[in-house]
């Protein structure tokens, strides 16, 4: 009688130590998954924050730019900007008028995904990652201007851009309206 009692102790703790090791593993496999979850959220999230310091960026310089301009022409993907012309000293010409001589021209070229600007004949880029069309799916036309009063003219800029590298990857939409201080009176 003495020997099946040990016969059942033995067998029910090789069961203890299945299910201790099932159990284990169960565990195991959702801390992993939930790693893996908050490792995918973690690279979103700077993805989602590198695109907007990107476009943060390229729209600060080219809002720099365009309100010292005296006038601003748009033409497909590209904007023309023409600064005021200035003296020898680097003070502004009055009155104010153009300096053709010097443009500054922004372009984006969706098929690269860049938005380039080119002043004093050097060409950077100021922004990767563009596509053609907003996060809703219709496509859009990065600049416009428009005449808000007599003297008055704003430049719209739209951007929309892929956070990361993937073809699934969200987009962010940007928008910035500039007003030119030194528009011209037609």
């Amino acid at each position: 009688m003495h020997r099946g009692r040990n016969r059942r102790t033995r067998g029910s703790m090789i069961l203890e130590v299945v299910m201790a090791s099932a159990l284990s593993v169960i565990v195991i496999a959702l801390l992993v998954s939930t790693q893996i979850q908050v490792l995918r959220n973690y690279q979103r999230t700077i993805n989602h924050n590198t695109a907007n310091r990107a476009a943060y960026n390229a729209l600060r310089e080219i809002r720099e730019i365009a309100q010292q301009a005296v006038s601003v022409t748009v033409s497909g993907n590209t904007a023309t900007i023409l600064l005021p012309l200035r003296d020898a000293n680097g003070r502004f010409r009055t009155p104010i008028q153009p300096d053709p001589a010097n443009p500054v021209v922004v372009q984006v070229n969706f098929s690269t995904g860049q938005l380039r600007l080119t002043q004093n004949g050097q060409t950077r880029t100021l922004l990767t990652n563009l596509v053609n069309t907003t996060p809703q799916g219709a496509p859009y036309t990065p600049f416009s201007v428009q005449q808000v009063a007599q003297g008055v003219v704003a430049f719209h800029v739209r951007l929309s851009v892929r956070e990361g590298q993937g073809a699934h990857a969200q987009r962010v939409w940007f928008e910035e309206c500039i007003l030119l201080r030194n528009a011209t009176q037609n």
